[in-house]
């Protein structure tokens, strides 16, 4: 089985590297694709240009020395270092080569913090356009893929990644779905929920990959939890991202970063929303430089009509916000311009943190 297109590894220096390595490693192998591992590297303030040179220079150095194995295997791998936000650095990377996949890592259970205010991997796995593949636990997948399906949702695309990966790396399959006592369910019953469970299943080539069905009862988050403890990874298929609103994520798959002792496959449904989604964007891009625009003229009051309705559609882009103060400035109104500053910075300062 191969695919060409390369996958993004985002690889810190730290207790993860190897762990991370070794899944590239096993997965170049199978693939046969070219990665390409990213780096990122922490702003300084007031640092000068040869310290950042010396800086990256010496994180090449050191990059290269890890990435030996995989050279010596043959397999096709690029290094990027540059400095900025781990997710921001690896999506935008994923973005300008075609990605078809991010591998990241999270190795350890969330920390309290972490739990207030999201992390770099969260932020990955909800930005990305393409599978993100959280690694945790096993260097290699060895133990069933499971793929928990929630019946009510549009979206079934984690069964095909699901099946992928099982063949990919010859490991069972388990398939299952929870019926909790909420409307969701649509009044299904056991049967009926592994009749659909089978009618998905015959959609797609099972040759070769032992396959298990399973429909269970009670809370959905904590029986997938609970389910993967015997998993090697678990693939969950979700609803596209807004680039507008906050980076929240499904229940279950929240849970599943913070909490899950194995691998994860999220794939990310976005061919759905996708075009009315970079309309969009496109709006309030024309609405930010046009404002900025009339406030380099001394034209702010103009602005205004503009400006202030993007600001409500967009209240998590920092620049919208920051756009939104000056021009409050400029027309008298001092307190909310304040407000909106604040709002602005809170926002840069936790994507800096990511």
């Amino acid at each position: 089985m191969t695919n060409v297109k390369p996958v993004v590894v985002a690889l810190p220096l730290d207790h993860q590297t190897d762990e991370l390595l070794a899944t590239a490693l096993d997965l170049g192998q199978r693939l046969k694709c070219p990665f390409v591992v990213v780096h990122a590297l922490g702003k300084r303030r007031l640092e000068s240009e040869p310290s950042l040179t010396n800086r990256i220079a010496k994180a090449k150095q050191t990059l290269g020395l890890r990435l030996q194995p995989l050279w010596k295997a043959g397999l096709d791998v690029r290094e990027e270092v540059a400095v900025g936000a781990p997710a921001e650095l690896t999506i935008n990377t994923a973005l300008r080569i075609g990605a078809q996949l991010i591998i990241t890592g999270r190795g350890r259970p969330a920390t309290i913090r972490r739990w207030l205010v999201g992390s770099a991997v969260e932020a990955i796995v909800y930005r990305a356009v393409v599978p993100v593949w959280v690694v945790r636990g096993e260097r290699v997948v060895r133990r069933p893929v499971l793929c928990p399906i929630n019946l009510s949702s549009p979206s079934k695309l984690g069964l095909a990644s699901a099946v992928r990966m099982a063949r990919l790396f010859e490991v069972p399959l388990r398939v299952m779905t929870v019926l909790s006592d909420n409307s969701s369910n649509e009044g299904r019953s056991v049967e009926e929920a592994r009749r659909e469970l089978d009618e998905m299943l015959a959609q797609h080539e099972l040759n070769g990959i032992d396959v298990a069905v399973d429909v269970l009862t009670g809370s959905p988050a904590e029986r997938i939890l609970d389910a993967a403890d015997d998993a090697g990874m678990l693939v969950i298929g979700s609803r596209g991202f807004n680039p507008l609103v906050p980076t929240s994520l499904d229940p279950v798959t929240t849970r599943a970063l913070r909490h899950s002792q194995c691998g994860i496959l999220s794939v990310r449904e976005v061919d759905v929303d996708l075009e009315a989604g970079e309309a969009e964007v496109a709006r309030l891009a024309d609405a930010c430089r046009v404002t900025w625009q009339l406030i380099e003229d001394n034209r702010a009051a103009e602005a205004l009509p503009l400006i202030e309705p993007a600001a409500q559609r967009a209240p998590y882009n920092a620049t919208i916000q920051e756009a939104y103060a000056i021009v409050l400035e400029k027309v008298g109104r001092e307190v909310e311009a304040r407000a909106h500053h604040e709002l602005s910075r809170m926002i840069r300062a936790r994507i800096d943190r990511s």
